[in-house]
């Protein structure tokens, strides 16, 4: 089972990395949410601001958004990179899900005639059983400098 969750999760960042964003948005549960918070010690979405939080109507709108030809922050497209590793994983009831799978991360975006940035942090993926599939009920990603000053984001983390 920890075989099959590690690789889950390695896979949603391949399909991210390859612009793959129909793909991504499909290991969503119906209900599933994506959601980076402004600070590590948010608990909820509703109480608190976010650099992201995508309920499933914003997460669609999202994925429309990065494959639309003209989007303006992504001309010409980012190029990422994601490094995956460290995994803890437990069962949980927590959100619906039937297992926590959490990893840290770097993620390196490299766009044409702007510098390099780099991301960092920890992902936490609630999953949840759909048939013969797993699905994602939420994803938080907990960036390690949440609090500073970002220029445009368009890349899922």
């Amino acid at each position: 089972m920890t075989q099959q969750l590690i690789r889950f999760v390695e896979r949603e960042a391949r399909l991210l990395d390859a612009r793959e964003f129909r793909a991504w948005h499909a290991l969503f549960a119906d209900d599933g949410c994506y959601w980076v918070p402004a600070s590590k010690t948010h608990t909820d979405p509703a109480r608190y601001v976010s650099l992201f939080y995508d309920e499933p109507v914003a997460l669609q709108t999202r994925v429309q958004r990065l494959l639309h030809s003209e989007i303006h922050s992504q001309i010409p497209p980012s190029a990422t990179v994601r490094v995956i590793g460290n995994y803890w994983i437990e069962p949980t009831t927590e959100l619906g899900a039937e297992y926590r799978v959490e990893s840290k991360f770097v993620m390196l975006e490299d766009r044409a005639a702007t510098p390099r940035h780099v991301y960092g942090g920890t992902y936490t993926h609630y999953l949840k059983r759909s048939g013969d599939a797993w699905r994602i009920r939420m994803k938080r990603v907990d960036l390690t400098n949440c609090d500073q000053a970002f220029s445009t984001l368009t890349q899922p983390f």
